[in-house]
């Protein structure tokens, strides 16, 4: 639900989105006679709005066009870091990332320590597992490296560093 006021065209703008389909409408300051009250009918307007649409949707396990890597959650992810000396390090890491993960920007797999391949499956199963418990992870790879599910993970990853 986004409500915002439109300063040149004097009025407030109300808008709901539902499955990718917009619904939106405008609250006149000549209709209404006040921001305050554009601002209260569009909110009557969205609540009576939201009854009649479905839920929302959850982004949890849905794939998005921006996803790249064929894993949901699991993104090729380009650092530069400058040093103290003011040279730049680049360096390139797959990150597992989901709803309510306690990393901010979710949990990086370094490809410059684990190698892309070991570090994608790193990510895939930090994202499975939602987890950021390293060990534990890296225990699960060692478990799995070289096996049916290593390589059908590996099957499915989407892009490379360059």
């Amino acid at each position: 639900m986004s409500i915002t006021k439109n300063i040149p065209m004097k009025c407030v703008m109300a808008r709901v989105m539902r499955h990718s389909k917009r619904y939106q409408e405008n609250f006149t300051l000549k209709e209404y006679g006040s921001w305050e009250k554009a601002e209260q009918a569009a909110k009557r307007w969205v609540k009576g709005r939201e009854k009649n649409l479905p839920s929302k949707l959850s982004s949890k396990g849905r794939m998005t066009k921006r996803n790249n890597s064929g894993v949901v959650g699991v993104r090729l992810d380009q650092n530069i870091k400058r040093k103290k000396s003011g040279a730049l390090y680049e360096y390139w890491r797959w990150v597992a990332f989901w709803p309510k993960c306690p990393l901010k920007g979710g949990i990086g797999w370094s490809i410059s320590k684990f190698g892309d391949d070991e570090a994608f499956v790193l990510a895939v199963l930090s994202r499975r597992n939602e987890t950021i418990d390293r060990d534990f992870l890296v225990n699960e790879l060692r478990k799995i490296h070289s096996s049916e599910e290593y390589y059908e993970i590996l099957s499915i990853k989407g892009q490379t560093p360059p």
